[in-house]
């Protein structure tokens, strides 16, 4: 039988893959890998040496924190280690015809992907997100089950949207932006701004 090595940190993400694998695939081998981390939040990945190479895929799962760049940080530890990974689409999400979806990429029940749609790797669609026809969602991007993306928006890498968070179509977010405000976004947004609930106005952040 096939595995699948569902690899992550101790968190309700790790759950809600492990979950959704094993439901749309009963015929693999679902397995659940928990990555410790240091004080320093370095991973170990001690547990990685014993999985060989070709009995199976893997999947990445590790929630937005650090703005996503642990995920990303981890799906890199696992393709050094010669491990393959996959993506997952659920057979209950509606995704159009022509999509493209990078690897290590969740799509989640009742999310909608439209026609033409570009997700690129590493980027999680958590359950009923909507995503408009020709949008480019780049590279390792949270998206929740509330936002809402309009037709050929452009969200740049590691950007976080919230649940109500509703993009404009032909909108562009910058790289590494964070939209937690409830609210619709009609105008391009720079690089590195942070809409914070706990907050009135916008973050903006600069430099490296």
């Amino acid at each position: 039988m096939n595995c699948k090595w569902i690899i992550g940190l101790d968190s309700s993400f790790l759950d809600i893959a492990h979950d959704a694998w094993s439901r749309a695939h009963p015929e693999l081998l679902i397995k659940r890998i928990i990555i410790p981390q240091d004080s320093q939040y370095r991973f170990d990945l001690e547990s990685l040496k014993d999985l060989p190479e070709n009995d199976g895929t893997a999947f990445v799962a590790i929630d937005e924190r650090f703005g996503n760049f642990k995920r990303a940080e981890l799906m890199r530890a696992v393709m050094n280690h010669r491990i393959k990974l996959a993506s997952f689409i659920s057979p209950r999400a509606a995704v159009a015809g022509n999509v493209q979806v990078g690897p290590n990429t969740f799509i989640g029940d009742n999310a909608v992907v439209g026609l033409g749609s570009r997700i690129g790797y590493n980027s999680v669609l958590l359950p009923g997100s909507r995503v408009g026809a020709g949008v480019q969602i780049r590279n390792s991007c949270w998206i929740e089950g509330a936002a809402v993306i309009g037709d050929a928006a452009q969200i740049g890498g590691f950007c976080i949207l919230r649940n109500g968070a509703v993009v404009a179509p032909r909108i562009e977010i910058g790289q590494g932006c964070e939209l937690g405000w409830p609210q619709h976004y009609n105008k391009d947004i720079r690089a590195k701004t942070f809409f914070d609930p706990r907050y009135s106005s916008p973050i903006y952040t600069y430099g490296r």
